[in-house]
């Protein structure tokens, strides 16, 4: 604690300009009677939400220099939680202030918001509390800790079962783990059950409930993060998983300064520091960003990310809640590699840039994120170096299946994103094979962010029209998602599955089935046949999308969406995009006679994000809506007066069926049928193409590649053989990509 009070002093910025200003403002809204008078009591939101402020003033009374001036915070921390206490003991009751039996549990928003301030004031000053102090706390955390566990939203069953499988034997159950409640549960049941000494816990009742928090909520969050989370993403999207994930971070680092993080004692989830998750979070993070930030007029530089689930606002948030917690540990155990990164992107990427690095504090609307910046840096630290560079510049987090690739790590990089998994808890979006792409300082297509804008019509991927679900109700939201022709949300008949990725020299790729997410056999809509994408990125302008879409029953439409930042003209096959910056072409190869139209996007104005770019969408139709049907299209960025790279149908003459392009110099194939089994390809293209990207194959498999040329044109004929080898993703490379 010496080491902080001695960053307490006016020479260091975040504690003169950021942490005292706020003191000094919540002191006067404490002696104005605003925090009394202004919290209601309730389970969610409050303008002066007590126990943010009781820790903010605990925190106070650590690191003030002056003895004076911790006795007055620590006076005012304790009169704050004792309000609460004090009426909390009174036992649950409806409609009355602390009382509300779902205060700490259910799905009260205000538990996870600020539930760390009550154990952690708790905590902080201690020996300002009295015994009848402690014993009425005691009473109060016993009865929440008890609803928790009983009550929890999605709490682990069965109660009482400890680092057992059987926690995680249903992936219907086991994915709750990453929901944002879940989590903030486990960390208020962790922290209280840590918060009271032996000698005030008679029988050790409340410390005993530390064991459910590692051993049931831990376990299931550690294995959501080893599984279906692996690779650093949460599932419920860019605005409520960063929120999951700090309520992690803050109780593996709380069970750390306890003392409780011994695997040997209690387990391997215990275990922070040989978690590859928490770099894959680090890395998926800055993946997850823009090359370059835009300019907001109040807020500075602001990164813009490759957002997925529901969304209030388009920009990436302040990370501080999540990053800000792992830091600290990293600082505690001698991680000063990850710890560095931290420090500079919590410096540089977050909202409003380094400049806005005080400010940031100052103006945190969650008294806690000031807190961590305080303990963040050290005044006498060097300044961190950019980490970006050592990372590289493809990423992929197979656990919700998502892809990122960038050109480089500068901002003026392309950018590529794609994702493909699963979708049965909150937040999630029916977004299976969405890609986006950004060039040039701007989206030139992405998702359409929004809240409970889920649809799969507002992503890039197909709308398939299945048979009407059970529940088609006009004012239910499936009867909607039945008639756009959207994946299922909660209640799919299986996951997405991305079948194959590579990440080659000159060229990314993925194949992703999405069958199973537009159907549901809880709705009884089970017409779907096939859902497939295969995509195919050749950097840093090129995007050759190949879908297949085929249904039982003739007559149910099959659509390919893209949304756009600004109008486009459609002349026959090919889509023209203007921005002010530059332009983006789509051609449409197949359907033959697609119908192509763009027009503005629904307005939605309750749905959709703030600052969300994409305003216009391109749709291209199956005429007559036939069982089966093939998309491809060719997309490519250019700079302005640019014109498109001249492209071609190319399908093979015999064996087994691909079709594909040429675009420019560049054959790319894709099999038509997945489960159609490899024979021979025979294709013909002119004699000018110089490479062949042949997709779909066997992964590492060998292969024969004979060509021949007559006149102007090469034929091109692969046999499973020898001399030429497809790599880890089925890709066969003939020739050099330029």
């Amino acid at each position: 604690m010496e080491r902080l009070r001695s960053w307490a002093v006016d020479s260091n910025p975040l504690f003169r300009d950021a942490l005292v200003p706020l003191a000094n403002q919540a002191k006067a809204d404490m002696d104005a009677g605003s925090v009394a008078a202004g919290d209601s009591g309730g389970d969610s939101w409050e303008e002066y939400p007590t126990e943010m402020y009781a820790e903010l003033f605990a925190f106070m009374s650590l690191i003030s220099q002056d003895v004076a001036m911790r006795d007055d915070y620590a006076s005012r921390a304790r009169s704050l939680l004792m309000r609460v206490m004090d009426e909390a003991a009174k036992g649950p009751a409806d409609g009355q202030p602390f009382r509300d039996p779902g205060f700490a549990a259910s799905d009260s928003d205000r538990s996870r918001w600020w539930g760390e301030g009550f154990a952690l004031t708790v905590d902080w000053i201690y020996p300002y509390l009295s015994a009848a102090d402690k014993a009425t706390i005691h009473k109060v955390f016993l009865r929440w800790a008890d609803d928790i566990v009983r009550e929890g939203y999605h709490h682990p069953e069965p109660i009482g079962v400890l680092n057992d499988p059987v926690l995680v034997s249903d992936p219907a159950i086991r994915r709750w783990a990453g929901n944002n409640y879940f989590t903030a549960h486990m960390r208020n049941l962790g922290l209280m059950a840590m918060a009271l000494d032996d000698a005030d816990d008679p029988n050790h009742e409340l410390g005993d409930a530390l064991n459910t928090a590692i051993g049931a909520h831990l376990y299931m969050v550690n294995d959501l993060f080893h599984n279906d989370s692996r690779g650093g993403l949460g599932p419920e999207g860019f605005e409520y998983s960063p929120q999951t994930i700090a309520y992690v971070a803050q109780f593996l680092l709380a069970l750390h300064t306890a003392g409780r993080d011994d695997p040997a004692l209690f387990g391997p989830q215990v275990a922070l520091m040989q978690d590859p998750f928490w770099d894959d979070f680090i890395a998926a993070y800055v993946h997850s960003l823009s090359p370059a930030p835009v300019m907001d007029p109040d807020q500075g530089p602001m990164y813009q990310p490759a957002w997925y689930g529901d969304g209030q606002n388009y920009a990436a948030g302040d990370f501080i809640a999540a990053l800000g917690p792992l830091a600290l540990y990293d600082e505690a155990v001698g991680n000063t590699t990850r710890l560095a990164a931290i420090r500079w992107i919590q410096t540089n990427m977050a909202p409003g840039g380094a400049d806005g690095l005080v400010e940031r504090a100052r103006g945190a609307n969650v008294f806690s994120a000031a807190i961590l910046y305080f303990m963040l840096f050290d005044p006498t630290a060097p300044p961190p170096a950019d980490p970006r560079p050592a990372l590289p510049l493809t990423f992929y987090a197979p656990g919700i299946g998502r892809l990122f690739a960038r050109t480089s790590w500068n901002a003026d990089a392309s950018w590529f994103t794609y994702s493909l998994g699963w979708n049965t808890i909150d937040h999630q979006h029916g977004d299976g094979n969405t890609f986006e792409f950004y060039r040039q300082g701007e989206w030139l297509t992405k998702e359409r962010t929004g809240y409970d804008l889920s649809s799969s019509d507002y992503h890039n991927t197909l709308a398939l029209q299945n048979s009407p679900p059970k529940h088609n109700d006009p004012g239910d939201y499936r009867h909607d998602l039945g008639q756009r022709g959207s994946q299922w949300l909660y209640t799919p008949s299986g996951d997405g599955h991305i079948l194959a990725t590579s990440f080659g020299q000159g060229f990314v790729y993925a194949l992703g089935n999405a069958t199973d997410l537009y159907n549901s056999e809880y709705e009884g809509s089970t017409d779907i046949v096939h859902a497939s994408r295969s995509i195919l990125w050749l950097p840093p302008d090129l995007i050759v999308v190949y879908d297949r879409a085929a249904s039982q029953t003739d007559g149910r439409f099959k659509r390919f969406w893209l949304n756009l930042p600004a109008d486009a003209s459609v002349s026959g096959r090919l889509t023209t995009m203007t921005t002010a910056k530059q332009q983006f072409f789509i051609t449409t190869l197949l359907p033959t006679n697609a119908a192509i139209s763009v027009a503005p996007a629904e307005p939605l104005e309750d749905f959709v994000a703030q600052n969300e770019p994409m305003q216009f969408r391109l749709r291209v139709e199956a005429p007559g809506s036939p069982q089966s049907v093939r998309f491809l299209h060719v997309l490519e960025g250019a700079d302005a007066g640019a014109s498109p790279t001249a492209v071609a149908l190319v399908e093979s003459l015999e064996g087994t069926p691909f079709a594909g392009v040429q675009v420019g110099a560049t054959v790319v194939l894709f099999p038509v049928d997945l489960d159609a089994g490899f024979a021979q390809i025979t294709y013909t293209v002119p004699a000018g193409v110089s490479a062949h990207v042949i997709t779909g194959l066997t992964p590492n498999g060998d292969y024969n590649v004979v060509t021949q040329t007559t006149g102007g044109n090469v034929q091109v004929t692969i046999t499973s053989g020898t001399g030429a080898k497809a790599d880890g993703g089925g890709v066969l490379v003939v020739g050099t990509l330029r």
